[in-house]
């Protein structure tokens, strides 16, 4: 059953249906029947009134599609709620849902209840009729919004009472809101001692797929380095010049636990880490993310293995958005431990950590594996 019924002051109606069955037989044993009439009438529509609201919302569909919409910090969205009606039309009803602020409705009169907020809005459809109502949203904060809770309220066309319906199943429709992005400096230098991607001046390395020209040939070239057609144009051998490359990726392990929870400037450390993420974007960087909250499967704590790109850049930062100070934490080091027994550390490695002293052990070993910076955090009460 999707919707579940409450009647509010229905009751009334079953005691005047009896009293006016009461009143149009004391109207025929006295032989007026212009009151009988009057009394056969009310009691029609009452009873009208009584079936339809016994009725109404039977087969009122509800498309529950799972939906994920991604929204940038102070960006644009909305809730798309697509309702079908095979049975009797609904008029003058109620909408209202309540749902995570981390959106918030665009011009309209909102009540916020703790971290939910409800909104109201005017509801009609008729029979055999497919309605879709958009409510435009904006984002507030980091974070995911969902549709807690809809009801359906349905006003009686005479007298009082209404009829609400509750819709029971979880509502998969979500919005998720990335961090706010700030500018923080970043810097990383590819190394020349790893092949990889990245054009660089002096490496030990050559890309054999991108040739940037040609060069008169030497005794310490090798065979297939020639370039035949170049060299029968110039009628000397000529010996292909390719681009050198050098490797570079990065490694971010944020801390956000404490020891009685989750870090006073979580949303801070997260804005951080976001800009740190659309930097690497930007140059085309590869790079991989640890947060320490527990996680079920293989890796248990949040983990985006290495990767680059736009698919990358959304999927680390829809991590960055489900993360709430409920989150259950998993110890720094523990984290640090599994990075250092599971993984083959970047080039470059970034501890993003409010307690420095959690990671002393790793920090002295990873130094001669990687290019590692710590990154502390502001102490709580000093200024921003």
């Amino acid at each position: 059953m999707m919707w579940i019924r409450h009647d509010y002051d229905t009751k009334n109606t079953t005691w005047i249906l009896g009293f006016l069955f009461a009143l149009f037989f004391m109207a025929m044993a006295f032989l007026q029947f212009t009151a009988a009439a009057v009394i056969v009438f009310m009691a029609a529509v009452i009873g009208l009134q009584k079936l339809y609201f016994n009725r109404v919302g039977e087969n009122l569909i509800f498309q529950n599609d799972r939906i994920r919409k991604r929204v940038l910090y102070g960006g644009d969205s909305s809730w798309k709620l697509i309702f079908q009606n095979q049975g009797l039309p609904i008029w003058g009803g109620q909408l209202k849902i309540w749902f995570h602020d981390a959106v918030e409705p665009q011009g309209q009169q909102i009540a916020s209840y703790g971290n939910l907020v409800e909104l109201d809005l005017p509801f009609a459809i008729g029979r055999n009729q497919t309605i879709e109502i958009d409510i435009p949203v904006t984002g507030k904060k980091r974070g995911r919004s969902r549709i807690n809770k809809m009801e359906i309220t349905i006003p009686h066309p005479f007298g009082e009472g209404s009829v609400m319906l509750e819709y029971q199943p979880k509502i998969l429709h979500e919005q998720l809101v990335f961090p706010k992005l700030r500018k923080h400096p970043f810097r990383y230098a590819p190394s020349r001692h790893k092949p990889g991607q990245f054009n660089l001046q002096h490496s030990l390395y050559d890309d054999p797929f991108q040739p940037i020209g040609t060069r008169d040939y030497v005794s310490t070239d090798q065979f297939n380095q020639i370039h035949w057609k170049a060299s029968i144009r110039m009628q000397n051998y000529q010996t292909k010049i390719f681009s050198q490359v050098a490797n570079e990726s990065m490694l971010f392990a944020l801390n956000i636990s404490t020891l009685y929870g989750t870090i006073y400037n979580m949303e801070e450390r997260i804005e951080e880490l976001a800009s740190y993420i659309e930097n690497c974007y930007s140059a085309g960087v590869p790079y991989a993310v640890a947060i320490n909250i527990r996680s079920a499967g293989k890796t248990p704590y949040l983990y985006l293995p290495a990767g680059q790109g736009q698919k990358q850049r959304q999927q680390a930062l829809e991590l960055l958005s489900i993360i709430s100070k409920d989150s259950p934490t998993l110890p720094y080091r523990s984290m640090l431990g599994h990075l250092d027994m599971h993984t083959v550390l970047p080039y470059t490695t970034y501890l993003l950590t409010d307690e420095p002293e959690q990671a002393i052990q790793f920090i002295q070993k990873w130094r001669s594996q990687t290019e590692l910076t710590v990154i502390g955090g502001k102490k709580e009460g000093e200024p921003a």
